[in-house]
């Protein structure tokens, strides 16, 4: 009689417990909307996926009369970007190595180097925003759009990578918003239905994405690997040939003119430029925010320039009084295409060899505008076979936006000014340029600009420094004027081990001056980091500061 008490009390004990296992272990049936539940989508508008990324941004794609447009913030950020809006303007630009392709609001045709083609479709705007149709996208880049199967999605998938496809082989199969049995389901899987699978195993799981373009995880016993989708590769521009390559390094001496042209070569200062191989000449700054252009031009100096073996790369700046002049042009496209019109017409009056620009003050609210007009300058330029060069800031956290990883895509030759870490401006005396300052400057460009590209800018000027009772005071002078001072100071030169620089200090009327001696020994030790690192060369600001041994040394570089 025990015995059945005890047996008739056991029995539902197990049944618990057997109940409380299968419930443990039985899989999920919740169904989520993944519409809502995901927070990257956004009620009211058509969402997509790209890949296995669900696509957090307002209004990416947009449907109208069965054709898929796609907003140039995702075009830019997920295909290509190149491609460029000015909501201001209505022009959407978009660029490679060799062309300028501009299409404008309700458009019907576009341009690529001023040559008119026709859109299938014209792209629109919404909410400041440029929507270009997917059979442009898809006919240029290796990019398709669907609309998913069950029409809650559009399915965007870069042709370029192999995705491994695989063949649903279980009865009632699901995707998981989690790599886990207990977690919600996203959507269900037709047997023999294919998917895409992205990376790895994940606790017998794989993320995938089906074709309503719907994004999770399915068990791996209820699919099979059946192969992989083919790469279409991408459309590959080439720069424009220079008609004139130097083949050699870049020995590029800056040539200043401040308010007049020079037309002839006799002026002292001319004297050595036969060592060099450029001369770069300032000839042209911002004249007003339009995009016009002072010009110091002449035909002269580019013929005897030509006559001594040089080639000649006039430099473009902004404007050292108006400098605001470089925030209103660079964001306009109308007047960026101004300014680069303006330089081809300059460059074809006077026969030049090339362009160097030279704007200095970039600031980083406009810096994508400031790649926007190199990405412009550098095909325009490059169909009639000019060089293309670039004058950079040693790289530094203030002068990061000036993207020197892209602006390296768009130029033949960057080159870094390996100068001024003490200047006009800093709080302390010190030297122009320091030769440990100016390695490891060397060697963070290197991660952005290849080495064949890059040139460095070396000091033809010195900085004296006077500390005085009231404060510092500071002024640059001439390799003969720095050497002028210290001779009449009866002072003593000696090295810096610090700065790998002779230097140089006297008292004089109650101050105590300063000199880091930019001279011939420092010259050699740049000279020596250009071999080192096999730079494209060097370039010298600027022209007439240089005492005559420096050209001892830069006569016997590239040799």
């Amino acid at each position: 009689m025990i015995k059945k008490i005890f047996l008739g009390i056991a029995i539902p004990v197990v049944s618990i417990a057997a109940g409380r296992v299968y419930l443990q272990e039985r899989p999920s049936t919740t169904f989520i909307d993944p519409m809502t539940y995901f927070s990257e989508f956004v009620s009211g508008q058509q969402n997509m996926t790209y890949e296995d990324t669900r696509i957090s941004m307002i209004e990416p794609v947009i449907i109208k009369d069965d054709v898929i447009y796609v907003s140039n913030e995702f075009a830019s950020l997920y295909i290509d970007d190149a491609i460029f809006y000015d909501s201001v303007e209505d022009i959407l630009t978009i660029t490679n190595a060799a062309q300028v392709i501009r299409m404008n609001i309700g458009d019907a045709y576009y341009t690529i180097n001023g040559e008119e083609h026709v859109l299938d479709f014209a792209i629109f705007e919404r909410n400041e925003t440029a929507y270009i149709p997917e059979s442009y996208l898809e006919a240029n880049y290796p990019i398709s759009f669907e609309l998913g199967e069950d029409e809650r999605l559009v399915v965007a998938t870069d042709l370029q990578t192999s995705k491994q496809l695989a063949k649903v082989t279980g009865k009632n199969v699901v995707i998981r918003t989690h790599p886990d049995k207990k977690q919600s389901i996203v959507d269900t899987l037709a047997t023999d239905s294919v998917i895409e699978v992205y990376g790895e195993e994940v606790d017998g799981y794989y993320r995938v994405r089906n074709e309503n373009g719907m994004i999770g995880y399915v068990d791996v016993d209820d699919v099979t690997f059946t192969g992989k989708t083919e790469v279409q590769t991408a459309k590959v521009y080439e720069p424009y040939p220079v008609s004139k390559p130097l083949n050699d390094k870049v020995k590029l001496v800056w040539d200043q003119m401040v308010s007049e042209p020079v037309h002839d070569l006799s002026a002292t200062r001319y004297k050595n430029i036969g060592y060099a191989n450029v001369i770069s000449p300032t000839w042209f700054e911002f004249a007003d925010d339009q995009g016009n252009l002072t010009n110091r031009g002449s035909t002269s100096y580019v013929q005897q320039a030509h006559a001594l073996g040089l080639q000649v790369w006039p430099l473009i700046s902004h404007n050292f009084v108006e400098w605001q002049w470089t925030r209103e042009i660079l964001t306009s496209t109308e007047k960026r295409q101004n300014l680069i019109d303006n330089l081809i017409t300059y460059a074809t009056t006077y026969g030049v060899d090339g362009i160097n620009i030279d704007i200095e003050n970039v600031a980083e609210d406009f810096s994508d505008e400031w790649v926007q007009f190199m990405r412009e300058l550098y095909p325009q330029l490059g169909a009639l076979g000019l060089t293309v060069s670039v004058d950079i800031y040693i790289p530094s956290a203030w002068s990061a936006h000036y993207q020197r990883d892209k602006i390296g895509e768009v130029v033949d030759y960057f080159i870094v000014m390996a100068y001024d870490q003490h200047w006009s401006g800093s709080d302390e005396a010190g030297p122009v340029a320091a030769i440990p300052w100016v390695e490891e400057g060397i060697l963070l460009n290197l991660q952005e600009v290849p080495s064949d590209k890059l040139v460095m800018g070396i000091p033809f000027y010195n900085r004296v420094w006077a500390e005085t009772e009231d404060g510092l005071e500071t002024v640059a002078v001439s390799m003969y004027e720095a050497n002028s001072r210290i001779s009449s100071a009866g002072a003593q030169v000696v090295y810096d081990p610090e700065t790998k620089l002779n230097y140089a200090e006297f008292n004089a009327s109650d101050k105590l001056y300063k000199i880091w001696l930019e001279d011939a020994w420092a010259i050699e030790l740049r000279l020596e980091i250009i071999d080192k690192y096999d730079l494209a060369g060097y370039a010298g600001w600027k022209l007439g500061l240089e005492t005559s041994d420096v050209w001892d040394k830069l006569s016997q570089f590239g040799e």
